[in-house]
């Protein structure tokens, strides 16, 4: 079964915006790595303090890069558009079907975020990490994996979060 068109480019379009993300989690990196040497201080193994503070600099402002450029006249992030394809909405749309679909496509990210700042805790702790740790960074990989199986099988038009909050993507 040949790959569809549109397909091929969904899956460039999420490796040019999974680049620029890359690119901006290694500026955090970079800063937080000057900022700890420069003032020898240590960060911290809370993992609520990791959680919040991975959302606020990293979770939130991708969410933020994804929604704000589904709800420009693109249509789409830099990659989507690069690749001209677009994200097709209801056509009562509103803001709360973007933040929908977003939501259920970065569930999974944020909550493997939650096992592994969960698992740097329990080492540093030196404590056994506990099952319910280990299903949380299970569950997000299974996501995943559905959410892909869901492209692929709708020949890149929809996936789950995408039937979720009643969207397409469209050349």
């Amino acid at each position: 079964m040949p790959l569809s068109t549109l397909l091929i480019k969904r899956i460039k379009a999420a490796f040019i915006d999974y680049l620029i993300i890359i690119g901006y989690a290694m500026l955090l990196l970079f800063i937080a790595n000057s900022i700890t040497s420069f003032t020898r201080i240590s960060l911290s193994t809370d993992p609520v303090k990791g959680q919040l503070t991975g959302f606020f600099t990293l979770t939130l402002p991708v969410f933020l890069y994804f929604y704000c450029s589904e709800k420009s006249k693109w249509k789409g992030t830099i990659g989507k558009k690069m690749q001209k394809i677009a994200l097709q909405t209801p056509a009562d749309q509103s803001r709360n079907t973007l933040i929908i679909r977003n939501f259920f496509k970065f569930l999974p990210w944020e909550l493997a975020h939650t096992g592994v700042h969960w698992i740097i805790y329990y080492s540093a702790e030196k404590i056994e990490v506990p099952v319910w740790v280990w299903v949380i960074l299970l569950v997000p990989q299974i996501t995943a994996l559905a959410y892909f199986i869901s492209i692929i099988s709708s020949k890149g038009v929809s996936s789950i979060y995408d039937r979720i909050a009643h969207t397409k993507i469209r050349m």
